[in-house]
């Protein structure tokens, strides 16, 4: 699931290296898409992840993990180790480290750092990192400025925020090719669309109310028990609460960034904590965060309450090399339709279910410089009321779609049958491509994926 998740950055990429940060993808989007909408994304990790993807996760984290060592400077070498020891061993730092980060991860090895800095008052190292941080991660520099937030309030002092401007300055020149080519708005608006403002304006929402699900509710009491711990033994732990406010909002109301990064973000704020306060009865309200129980630390492959999944790198490659032979009749520049249905405004309903294994055929379709439609950037590009729609499965809405977006070829699935509609050869379709994921079990094992068969249609003659 992890694996094939990631293609999406491995699509973005591709397009990036292809037409650079002011180019047009044909690929993504309805066609022709300005590449420099996509202003937040660094250049530098994704480009390292799309060709190690394992190894930039992987020592992202452990460089993370490591950076805590600047702690020896301020408090006893042999408690700083313990705490670090404490958190290699955490499913916190397992379940980064090898299922839930992607290209990120390279700039959290800056963070514990910035935290240092700002916790002692070294401004000049607190800018140092952060502003070292915004050549990796676009979403690092985010933590980091809630951070610094936080800091300037309780300080009464500008010192803080002022340590993040280098930072925020140097993402602000990702915006340079949108003023160029006067597209600040539409790209501006993608993005606060897409973490859910003008929710009224737009045809497409998220459906956030403040019921949280029972896993948002566990991070928010073993962080509470946490914060009602320093309480008890007289520690600030200010950070913890405004952590956990922003990881309400992020979930509830306003996603503005993965979960997994606010949960790096509240559990380096407990480490920092933890390591400033030398006190053994700390150490049990430590360990509650930073091992949270497996099954809600959000492993894909957990069956059980308490054991880890074992995990290793999953290869892509066969994935790949079978969706480029499914995509073979398809030529560059044109258009590949799939079919689903009307996610009736509900952006958790967008591929039926399917957005996972459609970033597979994304990226072949980047490789190819085709367009596929309806990803995610193409459903942004029309969501506004009275915008056209992809939608529809049956034989007269697919025609319909066909016509209405100039389509090459329609991709249909079906979930048990591995033997395609006659509906569809009847109505003059030709098929000229299958994929099964089924073919692929063994690789997938115990992945929770749905198997279903795909079929790539020609469309009757018009």
């Amino acid at each position: 699931h992890t694996g094939i998740n990631s293609l999406f950055y491995w699509a973005l990429a591709v397009n990036f290296k292809k037409y650079g940060k002011s180019g047009y993808s044909p690929s993504l989007g309805l066609g022709d898409y300005p590449l420099s909408r996509m202003f937040c994304y660094s250049l530098t990790s994704l480009y390292l992840y799309l060709g190690a993807s394992n190894f930039t996760t992987v020592m992202g984290i452990f460089g993370w993990g490591a950076s805590h060592i600047i702690w020896a400077h301020e408090v006893e070498g042999s408690w700083v180790l313990s705490i670090m020891g404490l958190t290699l061993v955490s499913t916190t730092f397992y379940s980064n480290a090898f299922s839930k980060q992607n290209y990120n991860a390279l700039g959290w090895i800056f963070f514990p750092i910035g935290m240092y800095g700002i916790y002692t008052g070294n401004w000049t190292l607190a800018s140092t990192a952060w502003f070292l941080a915004s050549f990796l991660s676009f979403a690092v520099v985010i933590m980091g400025s809630i951070l610094c937030l936080t800091e300037s309030i309780v300080l009464e002092s500008w010192m803080p925020l002022l340590s993040i401007l280098p930072a925020v300055a140097k993402l602000g020149t990702h915006l340079i090719p949108n003023f160029s080519q006067g597209l600040v708005k539409n790209g501006v608006f993608d993005q606060i669309k897409a973490v859910g403002f003008l929710g009224k304006s737009t045809k497409y929402n998220r459906p956030y109310s403040w019921k949280m699900t029972p896993q948002a509710w566990y991070y928010v009491l073993i962080y509470c028990q946490f914060g009602l711990g320093c309480y008890w033994l007289g520690i600030d732990s200010y950070f913890i609460w405004a952590g956990l406010l922003v990881y309400c909002l992020n979930q509830s109301y306003l996603r503005f960034t993965d979960e997994q990064h606010i949960h790096m973000l509240l559990f380096s704020m407990a480490i920092a904590i933890t390591i400033q306060n030398p006190d053994w009865r700390l150490l049990p309200h430590f360990w509650l965060v930073a091992s949270p129980i497996p099954l809600l630390a959000g492993f894909t492959l957990t069956k059980v309450l308490d054991v880890v999944p074992k995990l290793r790198p999953f290869h892509v490659k066969p994935f790949v090399e079978g969706m480029m032979r499914f995509l073979n009749p398809v030529n560059k520049g044109q258009r590949v339709l799939m079919a689903f249905e009307n996610p009736v405004g509900n952006y958790n309903n967008i591929c039926d279910g399917y957005r996972v294994h459609t970033e597979l055929l994304l990226y072949a379709a980047s490789l190819k410089e085709i367009n596929y439609m309806p990803e995610f950037l193409a459903v942004f590009e029309v969501n506004y009321e009275g915008a056209p729609e992809f939608w529809g499965r049956d034989v007269k809405e697919v025609m319909q779609n066909i016509n209405q977006w100039k389509v090459d070829f329609v991709i249909i699935y079906q979930e048990n049958d591995t033997q395609l509609d006659p509906k569809w050869v009847e109505s003059g379709f030709d098929p000229v491509g299958e994929f099964d994921w089924v073919d692929f079990s063994p690789m997938l094992e115990e992945s929770y994926m749905m198997k279903p068969k795909w079929w790539l249609l020609k469309p009757p003659p018009q």
